[in-house]
């Protein structure tokens, strides 16, 4: 996801939030709070200011660290039930991470968002088009094409990196992504890799902990997993 930059809201002690809608347009309209610091330094982020029914969908789990340099955090919030955003590619990249990593239902989202399954599905299918290679890792993966999915998403977490401001929640949940990509396309060492560029993100992280274990032990090395 790249880092838009018109428009800065400090929001907590450290971080300043660059925020988007459904559309992909930056608001001013919306304020986020950002919580204490956990033991990584990331903290849980909050909508405190917002007309409607907003829902953060990005980061995907509500969670940020402290940029290396002076670029914002990137944070999408929707309306619930929004239509226009199920257009918006990115966005429905956002809302579907959390389902391609495992770690949310299809339903979850629903419930989360406000959207109809089947609008959901038809979103997420629609990614496989994009030319973005965040959007399109997220389409591929969904569609059940990992090998072709870590191909997109290998590039999307390396724009990431080559950032002169690196943002630890844009690169974890790449990291993941691609993790979960090359796992799924039996590439165990290459999988355990991903998951520890997630893990020095955040080295508490118990999700990415576990799931570069497991690629550990299919890899055939259990004794690196302990």
């Amino acid at each position: 996801m790249k880092p838009l930059v018109l428009f800065l809201l400090l929001a907590g002690p450290g971080l300043q939030f660059d925020i988007t809608d459904g559309r992909g347009k930056q608001t001013s309209a919306i304020t986020i709070e950002a919580g204490a610091a956990d033991d990584d330094g990331w903290r849980t982020l909050k909508v405190v200011k917002a007309k409607g029914d907003p829902v953060l969908v990005w980061p995907f789990d509500g969670m940020a660290g402290a940029p290396d340099g002076p670029e914002p955090v990137p944070a999408i919030v929707i309306q619930r039930g929004e239509e226009k955003a199920l257009s918006n590619k990115l966005t429905m990249a956002a809302i579907g991470t959390p389902v391609v990593l495992g770690i949310a239902s299809a339903d979850d989202a629903v419930r989360r968002t406000g959207f109809t399954i089947d609008e959901l599905k038809r979103a997420w299918s629609s990614l496989e088009s994009a030319t973005d290679p965040f959007e399109k890792g997220v389409g591929l993966l969904y569609a059940g094409k990992p090998s072709e999915a870590a191909e997109q998403l290998a590039i999307a977490l390396k724009q990431r990196q080559r950032q002169l401001t690196r943002v630890p929640s844009e690169i974890y949940p790449v990291a993941m992504l691609y993790g979960k990509a090359l796992y799924r396309a039996n590439e165990f060492d290459a999988a355990a890799v991903a998951f520890l560029t997630a893990l020095k993100q955040r080295p508490s992280d118990k999700t990415a902990r576990e799931l570069r274990a497991g690629a550990l032990v299919r890899a055939g090395k259990p004794e690196a997993a302990q």
